[in-house]
C-alpha cells in the first residue's frame, strides 16, 4: 500500500537534495512500503503537513521524535509549583 501523503510529498516527488539511488531505496522501503516508520509521515500524523520540515528524510526517526516531542511540550501550560494536585 502507498502512503497517503504521496502526492506532495516533497521527498517522493523528488523536491529534495538527495542521491538518486540512495531515494529511490528509501522510496520503495517507506513510501510505497512500511510507510509507517516514515519519520515525515510520523510528524504528519502528530502535527499536521505544516510541521514536516523540507528537509526531513524518512529515515530520520530519531528527529521526528524530538520535533514531535518539542511541539508538544510548548503545548503543555506549566503550572506553578504551588499548583493544587
Amino acid at each position: 500500500m502507498d502512503c497517503e501523503c504521496l502526492p506532495t510529498c516533497p521527498f517522493f516527488n523528488d523536491k529534495m537534495a538527495t542521491k538518486p539511488s540512495l531515494a529511490s531505496l528509501m522510496k520503495k522501503q517507506y513510501c510505497k512500503g512500511d510507510f509507517n516508520s516514515c519519520a515525515r509521515h510520523q510528524v504528519f500524523l502528530a502535527l499536521g503537513k505544516e510541521s514536516v520540515p523540507k528537509d526531513l528524510f524518512p529515515n530520520q526517526a530519531e528527529k521526528a521524535r524530538e520535533i514531535i516531542h518539542t511541539k508538544n511540550s510548548a503545548q503543555v501550560p506549566n503550572y506553578p509549583a504551588s499548583f493544587p494536585h
